[in-house]
């Protein structure tokens, strides 16, 4: 008996991939698909969809609830704090990578003396017209600016990447090496990594689909540290983790944030 219970169950767990499969299609599945490269999870995006984020029709999706304080944002906000009050004689150059339109900027200045921040976001261009546009209509003065090069943005002694990682269409490491000088502060927030070698899937967002991150978190930290940054605070936000529905065997990611400083000779 406990034989035959075991050969059903061993039956079972194929049966249910199988299922997963085919029933939680990508109109319907938050993640879906495996892929091995960025290039190949954007050549399974459906044809009825837009591919990636660089498109005007993204600049409202999900706006509302990125611009509020969720309760992941606190521990960033406590280190950017801390880090603020260490550096309160003259400006702190802020680069918000991926930040939208200005979402996180808006998000914590009620809470956060940002009076002596020159905060610049770094985004695609539709975000970083739209963050432009929004700003002057707001009235925010030039303490609150908008890049969509790279190459362009100011050299800043803080670094905030918040939910930008998983869809970074180059290596971490290469992203820091193009900025103008390695920020002294990185502050990573949301970053999907997990047990094993590095995977792309598909997420799902209003009209598109995105290529989607999950990084080998042994490599991913190796990569830090060859960086030459210390880990000085991690931590776990259970909400994020996520399993893709299409591949159920491949388990569960975590999501992590990090404030790192960098090392001194």
């Amino acid at each position: 008996m406990h034989m035959r219970v075991g050969r059903i169950k061993k039956m079972a767990r194929p049966l249910r991939t199988a299922f997963a499969r085919l029933h939680l299609v990508p109109r319907r599945a938050q993640l879906t698909g495996a892929y091995p490269t960025r290039e190949s999870a954007l050549a399974a995006v459906p044809n009825w969809a837009l591919a990636d984020y660089n498109h005007d029709e993204m600049v409202t999706v999900a706006l509302d609830k990125m611009s509020q304080i969720i309760d992941w944002d606190y521990p960033v906000m406590f280190w950017l704090d801390r880090e603020l009050r260490a550096r309160s004689a003259g400006w702190t150059h802020l680069l918000d990578a991926g930040g939208h339109v200005g979402t996180k900027y808006r998000a914590f200045r009620p809470l956060l003396d940002l009076s002596r921040v020159k905060w610049q976001v770094y985004e695609l261009p539709p975000m970083a017209r739209a963050g432009a546009e929004m700003a002057r209509a707001d009235g925010i003065g030039p303490e609150l600016s908008f890049c969509d090069d790279l190459a362009m943005t100011e050299k800043a002694e803080i670094l905030l990447c918040s939910g930008l990682l998983q869809y970074l269409d180059i290596p971490f490491p290469d992203f820091v090496a193009r900025l103008p000088a390695p920020p002294e502060v990185i502050l990573l927030n949301k970053v999907a990594l997990r047990d094993g070698q590095t995977v792309f899937t598909l997420q799902r967002g209003g009209p598109a689909f995105f290529p989607y991150q999950i990084r080998s978190k042994e490599r991913f930290l190796s990569e830090l540290k060859t960086l030459g940054y210390d880990i000085v605070d991690s931590w776990n936000i259970q909400h994020l983790a996520h399993q893709i529905s299409s591949h159920p065997e491949l388990g569960w990611s975590e999501s992590r944030g990090f404030m790192l400083r960098r090392q001194t000779a």
